[in-house]
């Protein structure tokens, strides 16, 4: 939970992104104690709301519940009201009193509703229920329901500034892009690819990992798709054991010129400390120089099960295993060194134009609206 005096800017961003997330619906929104309360008389689609709320990063959970006044005789009376879908189920009561001046305590809260239930045919039990029935009274009502879904929590979309992250074709770099989106960064994406044409990736793979990430997002996503062919011609006489460092170099070039014309505050990258060639210390220290804004990596203590699994969870791992010929799988395939050392990369990337070839491949870029 967000404290001081930028709570209220960190919510505001949270209701237009569930505003947002929430299209087509007529919602009122009120702010509770911790808790924003959305009703609609005229929209009863429960699955989307729940898919659309639990997708949005800032919610911690969601629940669907009965409204009562905040007096003991009327949130029992609401408890009641679903009491026959009870019977002969174990129940535990947990009550949360955000407003401290309700009469009742907590306990007594319970105890109350409790015994009203087990006189109607439920059992307690505290520990392994098999029902939890939740009351959070607030100043002026009381909510109450049995399901509570989580949502990914973190920060509002937004809330954090812009980057931009490199999106190849593996199962790494969407789900550090994920992980940024969840810490309030507005995310746009950079890809090169071996392709004809910079259209041809909208029928590809990429386009269905960015329509799953877009789902966790407020708004529209943008990717700036670019060639590799002008990196590729210059490279065909560079040693291909440091290849991969000044292709990793190229891309943060590539990246810090784009990030001087759209004022992104950073890079995101999908390294896993060890994992790869590319990512040793050593190669990273000789890839970074490169960059004049911070690189990003959420994933560098992550071990490849671990983000597998994660993936799985997000969505993006089965469109990310799909066959498809990205530039880093590509030069990957050449042995690589796993300790260049950083003048050696600054000499060949010198030696082929750098700058030109960066040029080259900005002229060439597009930039797609998901």
């Amino acid at each position: 939970m967000m404290k001081g005096g930028n709570r209220k800017h960190f919510e505001s961003l949270l209701i237009n992104n569930l505003l947002a997330s929430l299209k087509g619906g007529d919602f009122k929104v009120r702010k509770g104690p911790g808790r924003i309360l959305l009703s609609s008389e005229n929209f009863s689609d429960a699955a989307f709301v729940r898919e659309a709320v639990t997708r949005t990063f800032g919610v911690d959970y969601v629940s669907f519940p009965r409204r009562a006044r905040a007096d003991i005789g009327d949130i029992q009376d609401a408890v009641m009201a679903g009491s026959l879908a009870l019977k002969g189920k174990a129940i535990r009561v947990d009550t949360k009193r955000a407003d401290k001046g309700f009469p009742l305590t907590s306990p007594q809260v319970n105890s109350i509703v409790g015994k009203a239930l087990v006189e109607a045919g439920s059992t307690v039990d505290l520990d392994n229920p098999d029902i939890t029935i939740s009351i959070e009274i607030l100043p002026k009502e009381a909510l109450i329901f049995t399901e509570r879904f989580r949502g990914p929590s973190g920060l509002p979309v937004g809330s954090s500034g812009n980057v931009l992250s490199l999106l190849s074709g593996g199962i790494d770099s969407p789900v550090s892009s994920w992980m940024l989106m969840k810490r309030g960064c507005v995310v746009d994406f950079l890809h090169l690819h071996s392709s004809p044409k910079n259209r041809d990736v909208l029928d590809s793979k990429m386009m269905r990992i960015l329509k799953i990430l877009r789902d966790y997002s407020p708004s529209p996503l943008r990717i700036h798709v670019a060639p590799y062919s002008e990196f590729y011609k210059a490279s065909m006489s560079m040693d291909t054991k440091i290849e991969l460092v000044v292709f990793r170099r190229f891309l943060f070039h590539l990246a810090n010129a784009l990030a001087r014309e759209q004022r992104y505050k950073g890079v995101v990258s999908g390294d896993s400390v060890g994992q790869v060639a590319s990512q040793t210390l050593d190669n990273i220290f000789a890839s970074d120089e490169a960059s004049a804004i911070p690189v990003f990596r959420p994933l560098a203590g992550f071990n490849k099960q671990e983000i597998i699994d994660l993936a799985m969870r997000i969505g993006t791992y089965a469109p990310s295993i799909e066959p498809y010929k990205d530039c880093c799988s590509l030069v990957a395939q050449k042995r690589p060194s796993t300790h260049v050392r950083l003048e050696e990369a600054k000499k060949a990337e010198g030696e082929i134009g750098i700058a030109g070839i960066v040029e080259k491949t900005l002229e060439q870029s597009e930039v797609f609206e998901i």
